[in-house]
């Protein structure tokens, strides 16, 4: 099974691409057809395939999915789609372990909503791909952690040794639904695409007690947050917390507080000059302070105390930080 993704799809891509890249204000209002596709779906459910995953509520597997004949159900999708009743099914919610011996709610939505939602992103990605922000670097296609870290150390060499690592709490169950739909909607007006998001965002959410007992939550009624787990949540995330940073450049916050900001989804490191000039934008008890305040309106969010952390990256490693690019091309030149 390939994924390589097909010279077809590959073109799509990289035209909507281009044209989002070319004109920043343009919005897309014919995209449901290119989701309804057999070729995008068929991809999709390679894609799905290959990330595996375990059951959703249905208890439906690739396996028995392909046992009883992918093509039947792929084409019974389609017709879902494009007759337009297709309804998302309740995500059933896990809760997996953290590091610091918390618990963090995972969702796990089932194989049809997985290969539709990544069929969806398959066609609406390279549009908000062309907005992003350069210092965003979670969830993307061409970047990664390691990307990330790099980027950290190259504004270390550069002299800025105060490093604030902060994670955004309950980032991805906090997200407003009506400020995200208006972000998308800023690219995407495409009514039945925009219908598709809605109905995941308010899928009902299943989970069961030790003993087994069913409990239902969320749904219609819901107005935040989008299940981690989800195969559109990343990309949903990514395009609420753009806000934030494209604020963060467009009134030159970085300039005004001689910092930089490096994103990775919920996680972000502002590194500074001077540790007194690090003013990271915190909530705690109602205060705001510092930086954050120019972008709480675009961007409301609490950093998780126990995770805000300041550190003064020349006082732990016992050297000057604005040496090493210098001393790294030194070495360079010497071999």
């Amino acid at each position: 099974m390939s994924l390589t993704t097909p010279d077809k799809i590959r073109s799509l891509q990289r035209k909507l691409y281009c044209k989002a890249k070319a004109e920043p204000t343009f919005r897309f209002y014919l995209l449901y057809d290119k989701i309804c596709r057999e070729d995008i779906l068929d991809h999709a459910y390679r894609l799905a395939r290959f990330n595996a995953g375990a059951p959703g509520v249905d208890g439906m597997t690739f396996a028995r999915i392909e046992e009883q004949g992918l093509e039947a159900w792929l084409a019974g999708l389609r017709a879902e789609l494009v007759s337009k009743t297709y309804r998302p099914d309740p995500v059933r919610r896990v809760m997996i372990p953290k590091a610091n011996g918390g618990e963090r709610p995972l969702g796990i939505p089932t194989i049809r909503d997985r290969v539709i939602q990544t069929a969806a992103k398959i066609v609406i990605e390279p549009i908000f791909e062309a907005d992003f922000e350069d210092n965003a670097y979670g969830y993307r296609p061409t970047r990664g952690a390691v990307d990330a870290v790099k980027e950290v150390h190259r504004h270390l060499c550069r002299g800025y040794a105060d490093v604030v690592d902060a994670d955004l709490s309950k980032y991805f169950d906090t997200i407003p639904h009506s400020e995200l739909i208006k972000s998308v909607a800023r690219r995407v007006v495409d009514r039945n695409v925009l219908r598709l998001i809605k109905m995941w965002l308010r899928a009902p959410i299943e989970e069961r007690d030790a003993d087994e007992t069913r409990r239902m939550s969320g749904g219609e009624r819901n107005t935040r947050g989008t299940p981690q787990g989800g195969v559109a949540s990343p990309l949903l995330a990514n395009i609420y917390m753009n806000r934030f940073l494209k604020h963060w450049r467009l009134t030159e916050s970085g300039d005004t507080f001689r910092a930089h900001v490096v994103s990775y989804a919920d996680d972000c490191v502002p590194r500074t000059y001077q540790r007194k000039e690090v003013r990271c934008r915190a909530r705690d008890g109602g205060r705001s302070s510092g930086a954050g305040r120019q972008g709480q309106a675009p961007n409301h969010r609490k950093l998780r105390r126990s995770r805000a952390v300041v550190v003064s990256i020349a006082e732990k490693a016992g050297h000057d930080p604005v040496r090493c690019g210098s001393e790294r091309r030194a070495k360079a030149n010497r071999r």
